[in-house]
């Protein structure tokens, strides 16, 4: 060998060692880490549940549910892929929004979840007991129809193994499909007429009270009497009795201002640094870059384009009025302005003042006996109707003249039936001869029509022709009226001035460089924190001497470099995070879905369906509507927890005493209630101090309001605190006129109520529900019967299966 072919040999294996090395600190090493900090000392593997002998431990049911999760993120894309070659997958349960471009489900349960994975597990086991079996033959012609056979295996595969981070391969992909596909065979085989707990075992008698719910209206006056106002009348010192109960009870229940039951269980919180890239800042700096002739060029450019054009009725007023002249009044300089030339320019013609060609014309005629009269001198009035005949007959001639041009036939065929006569009639030598008239045929033509309009006892054509003639030449007047106006209403089109759309122009010519600068900040910014966040899951925190910690980045420098903003915030959890701007952003790469994950959700994960963020892993979140980018991390966490009653003595005395003030509030509402019924006007049971818990004529209310098919909620009363079911059921089981004490939700107000209204009449929606496509809705709304039906096949299942579920040390 020579030395050349060694030297490339030992070339290509120190490349493959490079290789294998990187991968083994990328990928292995972070997840051997993670198993050794998960299985450190003091850890275990607690058994959540066991059936027909089986123990499933936290470690399994989590795994499952996470190879769950991902086989539904793959078969998402692998249904988008299909649909992209122009397939549709074919399997039950496969369903598509054609409305909203949605996949609503991929034919497997789209919510995995702990409890579900427990569930899958075991109605797949019992299925298989029942003699049902899926080889891995049946999975393939499965995913085949799936893809519709738009891709061959080793596409399937190679997808797969890239979507899940070559965490999945055909093995663990029909393992899962297998168990999803059995366990939902036996559910629907064993629950067919039930539909998850939804479908309506009721009678006739049930729906008419839907119907009432969802149709009857009432009316009611309410005083509520708050719990808050008698908590000082309550004993301060509980005995260690009382609040050792009390905490007992609520210890492992999360607080809810909901419910009426105190809770102490802490949520698990967070604390994190992100940088916050505005578009709009990013806008401003590129507008700031612009000179103004670029600004002005772009106008210029928009604007023969059509742009910036004003619609014709829009005025624009001046910036200032002119002052009028010295002595001169606002309604004398108004006139003033109207006879100016500008304004009078445009006027139409008018028969006392003919334009100035129709004047110049007639005086260019000879002047007939009408004209000579209007130069004797006349009174105004005569004078004006001179003027007006003059013009009136001038007019008529031009339009006469026009015809002739036009090649009038019906003008033509007249002049020749005038001149055929003329030649055959004798005429007196003693006629005298008239000054207009003329040998040419236009003359006598105009003259005729002229003769036609004014004088009917001259006609000399017959009828027939007269009326087309007239017809003809009244069409040609209104033809010339139209160009006219045509011409006059096309104004000049205007233009919004330069300085008023500035502004805008200056916007949008940077938005494209703007977003660009602002994606690039964001991708430098991710790329120094994702390298700190891989240096430290491969080498940890706190190592060895040997190997430092790698150095944490200073976000608010590099926030100062690319021009973003920096903020610390924390601890939250994920109830007080939502006061947060950064709450209303979404997961970046789902923004654009309506099932975009919310921010809260991607720090502190949801059970089964969003693995929550590790520590110092960069996430970007986008919230569309204000146009900001985020790119955050956790830099610290603290889960959830038990207090010891120590910690929360104060809270559990608070609660306590409020339970105390809510039977005095209560107490209180019964005994307004009694008074108002025994004939005191509830507005004089009211003190003076709470008239603002006393509301009027509230309503109309329903019990129920339908939000979609299947879908309803508690009648909507804005002015009332947290209205809910027990509430409704008091007010409208109430007699008509008596004041009944009915709580809130959360039990922290008694609201004293009077129904005053409750409409329609009873005949009348009698009448309605007689009808089968009114009382369709109502037949269809659940009571819980089917629910408690549902629970009941769990129940069964779980006595045949030795089911036990435990729930997680705390």
């Amino acid at each position: 060998m020579s030395p050349l072919e060694l030297f490339r040999r030992n070339q290509k294996v120190t490349m493959t060692f490079l290789i294998l090395l990187a991968m083994f600190a990328f990928v292995v090493l972070p997840t051997v880490s993670e198993y050794m900090r998960r299985s450190g000392p003091g850890m275990t593997d607690p058994v959540l549940a066991e059936f027909n002998g089986v123990s499933l431990t936290a470690s399994r049911v989590n795994g499952f549910t996470q190879k769950h999760y991902a086989t539904v993120q793959y078969l998402r894309k692998l249904a988008e892929e299909t649909m992209r070659r122009g397939g549709t997958p074919k399997v039950p349960g496969f369903v598509y929004d054609q409305q909203s471009n949605q996949i609503q489900s991929v034919g497997i349960n789209g919510s995995p979840s702990d409890d579900m994975s427990v569930r899958t597990m075991q109605f797949a086991a019992e299925a298989q007991k029942q003699g049902f079996e899926l080889d891995d033959t049946s999975l393939a012609i499965w995913l085949e129809q799936f893809t519709d056979g738009t891709m061959s295996e080793r596409e399937m595969f190679a997808l797969l193994r890239r979507e899940t981070n070559n965490q999945m391969g055909q093995y663990q992909l029909y393992d899962m499909l297998r168990k999803q596909l059995l366990s939902a065979l036996y559910f629907r085989g064993a629950s067919a007429t039930v539909a998850r707990g939804q479908f309506p075992l009721q009678s006739p008698l049930d729906h008419w009270n839907n119907f009432l719910k969802l149709n009857q209206k009432a009316t009611v006056n309410a005083y509520g009497v708050l719990v808050n106002d008698y908590v000082d009348e309550t004993d301060a010192n509980p005995s260690e009795s009382d609040v050792v109960t009390v905490y007992e009870a609520g210890k492992d229940r999360y607080p809810s201002d909901q419910s009426p039951e105190p809770g102490f269980r802490r949520r698990e919180t967070a604390s994190f640094e992100y940088l916050l890239g505005e578009l709009q800042a990013f806008r401003d700096a590129e507008v700031a870059k612009l000179s103004e002739e670029e600004i002005k060029a772009e106008y210029e450019r928009r604007k023969a384009g059509g742009a910036f054009q004003l619609p014709p009725d829009v005025v624009i007023e001046p910036e200032a009025p002119e002052t009028p002249a010295a002595g001169e009044t606002a309604a004398e300089a108004e006139m003033n302005e109207a006879k100016t030339p500008e304004n009078t320019s445009e006027a139409a013609p008018t028969a006392a003042t003919p334009p100035a060609e129709m004047k110049d014309e007639a005086a260019s005629e000879p002047e007939t006996p009408a004209e000579k009269a209007s130069e004797e001198p006349a009174d105004d009035d005569q004078e004006a109707s001179a003027e007006a005949k003059a013009a009136e007959q001038k007019q008529v001639e031009e339009f006469s003249k026009e015809l002739e041009e036009a090649g009038n036939l019906d003008v033509e065929a007249t002049e020749e039936t005038a001149t055929e006569d003329a030649a055959t009639e004798e005429t007196p030598d003693d006629a005298p001869e008239s000054d207009d008239q003329s040998s040419t045929g236009r003359d006598s033509s105009g003259v005729r029509l002229v003769a036609m309009q004014s004088d009917a006892s001259t006609e000399t054509a017959d009828a027939s022709t007269a009326d087309e003639a007239e017809t003809d030449a009244v069409e040609a007047e209104e033809t010339a009226a139209e160009e006219t106006t045509a011409e006059e209403s096309t104004p000049e089109p205007r233009y919004r001035p330069f300085e008023e759309v500035r502004d805008q122009i200056a916007q949008t010519m940077v938005d494209a460089p703007a977003r660009e600068a602002r994606d690039a900040a964001i991708a430098k910014a991710r790329n120094v924190m994702r390298k700190y966040s891989r240096a430290r899951a491969i080498y940890g925190v706190g190592g060895d001497d040997a190997t430092p910690a790698p150095e944490r980045p200073n976000l608010k420098a590099l926030a100062d470099e690319l021009g973003l903003t920096h903020r610390k915030i924390g601890p939250f959890d994920p109830v007080s995070l939502a006061d947060e701007p950064i709450a209303n952003s979404v997961e970046e790469s789902t923004a654009l879905t309506q099932r975009g994950v919310p921010f809260a959700a991607m720090m502190f994960g949801i059970e089964g369906q969003v693995i929550k963020q590790e520590l110092f892993t960069p996430a970007t979140s986008v919230d569309l509507e204000t146009q900001r980018t985020y790119l955050s991390w956790k830099t610290d966490e603290k889960e959830a927890y038990t207090p010891e009653l120590d910690e929360v003595r104060d809270e559990v005395v608070a609660a306590i005493r409020f339970t105390q003030a809510r039977e005095l509030a209560k107490q209180a509402a019964a005994a307004m209630a009694e008074s108002a019924n025994g004939g005191t006007d509830l507005d004089q049971l009211v003190p003076e101090d709470r008239k603002e818990n006393y509301y009027k004529d509230l309503g109309p209310f329903s019990w129920l309001n339908m939000v979609g098919f299947g879908s309803f909620t508690i009648g909507n009363i804005p002015e009332l605190d947290s209205i809910d079911e027990d509430f409704m059921k008091t007010v409208f089981n109430a007699d008509g006129g008596e004041h009944v004490v009915a709580p809130n939700g959360p039990k922290r107000v008694f609201y004293v109520v009077k129904r005053t209204s409750l409409q329609p009449a009873t005949s009348d929606l009698r009448a309605i529900f007689s009808q089968q496509s009114e009382r369709i809705i109502a037949m269809f709304m659940s009571d819980g019967t089917a629910a408690k039906v549902q629970q009941g096949f769990f129940d069964s299942i779980d006595d045949e299966t030795g089911f036990q579920q435990y729930q997680l040390p705390q």
